[in-house]
C-alpha cells in the first residue's frame, strides 16, 4: 500500500504490561490467522495488543491513528477497533477477551483488516494496518477426555510390534540372510 519495503514486525523496548507486547505484527491491510487441528467445542480467544508504532509526545511519530475491524469465525466482533483507545495510551499493553467461541470443524479463524480509518502515511506508509502482538486460544471444556488410546491398547500395540518384528528376523536367520552364509564357514580361501 504505497511503500514496498514495508517492514511487517515492529519492535518496542518502551511498553509497559510484559515482554508479549515488546513486538507486534502488523500489515496495512489485513492479518488473518488460523487455529489447526483443534477439536469441536467452545475456546476462550485473548488477542494481545499494544501500539508500538506510533509515539504520544510532540513528535510527527505521535499523529498516527490506527483503526481496524476484528471478525472472529467470520462473525465482526469489533468494529473500528483502536489500540491506543483500549490500552489508555501509547506502549502499553492490553487484550480483549472473546469467551464461547464455537469450532465446529477443526479451524479457528481470526481475522483483524483495515477499517479504512486513520492515517495511512504518517509517520510512514505502510504501517496503518491492524497490528497484533499474541494471540491465547484456551478451550473451555476438558481436554483430558477424549478418544485417546488407553495405557492397555498401547502396550499392546508396541508388544505386537516388538513380536512382528523378531518374528521376520527369526526367519530371515533361519533361511540364512542373516548371520553370514554357513557353507561358506567351513571352507579355506586361497
Amino acid at each position: 500500500m504505497g511503500n514496498e519495503n514495508a517492514p511487517f514486525v515492529a519492535s518496542s523496548t518502551n511498553v509497559t504490561g510484559g515482554d508479549i507486547y515488546r513486538t507486534a505484527r502488523f500489515s496495512p491491510t489485513s492479518l488473518r490467522y488460523y487455529g489447526l487441528c483443534l477439536r469441536t467445542g467452545s475456546y476462550k480467544v485473548r488477542l494481545h495488543f499494544a501500539e508500538i508504532s506510533y509515539t504520544d509526545d510532540m513528535s510527527f511519530s505521535s499523529l498516527g491513528r490506527r483503526f481496524f475491524d476484528i471478525s472472529i469465525q467470520g462473525v465482526l466482533q469489533r468494529k473500528n477497533f483502536n489500540i491506543v483507545e483500549r490500552a489508555n495510551g501509547v506502549g502499553r499493553g492490553t487484550f480483549i477477551d472473546f469467551d464461547n467461541v464455537m469450532v465446529n470443524g477443526t479451524t479457528l479463524e481470526i481475522h483483524l483488516y483495515w477499517a479504512g480509518k486513520g492515517t495511512t502515511a504518517i509517520p510512514d506508509r505502510g504501517v496503518y494496518g491492524p497490528l497484533l502482538s499474541a494471540i491465547a486460544i484456551t478451550p473451555n471444556f476438558d481436554v483430558s477426555t477424549g478418544s485417546g488410546l488407553s495405557g492397555g491398547a498401547i502396550a499392546g500395540i508396541v508388544i505386537g510390534s516388538c513380536a512382528f518384528v523378531a518374528l521376520i528376523l527369526a526367519i530371515l536367520w533361519k533361511k540364512g540372510y542373516l548371520g553370514g552364509d554357513k557353507e561358506d564357514k567351513g571352507k579355506i580361501n586361497i
